[in-house]
């Protein structure tokens, strides 16, 4: 499949990409990593999870939906590390190149949490020390990003049934979206 765009300037339509640069930020009373990668944010939230006991949780939040889903947020039951690491693999394209979304992983055991926004951003919560080096190792570079143009999310019929999929997993619990999910 060709590479498909998730978020694009609104001028000429061009991909909105980032160079593998992160921001510490303070977000309300702790810190929390701002990451922009140039790609493959799926292997990083992955890197970063591959240490933790886990289990994990994921939170599909369905902003806007294409197929007539109820937008929401849809909330996995457990996953071992091999099972969140299959999901990922398996739904990579869509997570990467759909903007319709957020997905949120989290370590039930409070060792970290990831949000990887429709804005092509990742939020590292935890050991933002820890993920620095991780970044850091992987040639990543501490800088400012910031989306600095009128841009629009790219919503594409080739991952509809990705969609369905996610928002009819038997297992899994919706709950409506809750104020900022949409920022």
């Amino acid at each position: 499949m060709t590479m498909l765009s998730k978020i694009s300037t609104i001028d000429n339509n061009e991909e909105y990409a980032w160079n593998n640069v992160y921001e510490l930020e303070e977000f309300q009373s702790f810190n929390r990593l701002k990451i922009g990668c140039a790609s493959l944010e799926v292997a990083a939230i992955l890197n970063f999870c591959k240490n933790m006991n886990g289990p994990f949780g994921v939170l599909h939040v369905l902003l806007v939906s294409r197929t007539g889903e109820r937008p929401g947020r849809y909330e996995s039951t457990p996953f071992t590390y091999e099972e969140l690491e299959l999901f990922l693999w398996e739904n990579q394209e869509y997570i990467e190149q759909d903007g319709r979304h957020h997905i949120w992983v989290s370590s039930l055991s409070n060792e970290g949490q990831f949000i990887y926004d429709q804005h092509n951003f990742i939020y590292a919560y935890g050991d933002t020390e820890g993920y620095m080096k991780i970044l850091q190792e992987k040639g990543f570079t501490q800088d400012s990003i910031e989306i600095t143009c009128p841009h629009t999310h790219n919503y594409h019929f080739e991952f509809d049934d990705h969609e369905r999929s996610l928002t009819q997993q038997p297992k899994w619990k919706h709950h409506p979206l809750q104020d900022g999910d949409d920022y």
